[in-house]
């Protein structure tokens, strides 16, 4: 009969890492929605925006989008 031993600190050690890759990915996955959150806040306080307002810092309305995307001061 073969006997089949597992050590504790092997399987916590698995356990670890699966669960860091796990909560690296939440992780990532909140940062990314924080941003696109970020960029959308933006985005409509531009688009709020009347056109005298905009053309201030040098923006126009076909501006609006890339200033969201790259958080251009406004």
């Amino acid at each position: 009969m073969t006997r089949i031993t597992a050590t504790a600190g092997s399987f916590a050690s698995g356990f670890d890492v699966v669960f860091s890759a796990v909560i690296a990915g939440c992780a990532d996955f909140c940062a990314g929605a924080r941003q696109g959150r970020d960029i959308a806040e933006r985005y409509h306080a531009l688009e709020c925006r009347p056109d005298p307002d905009l053309a201030k810092p040098g923006l126009n309305r076909t501006d609006i989008a890339r200033a969201a995307l790259t958080g251009t001061r406004h």
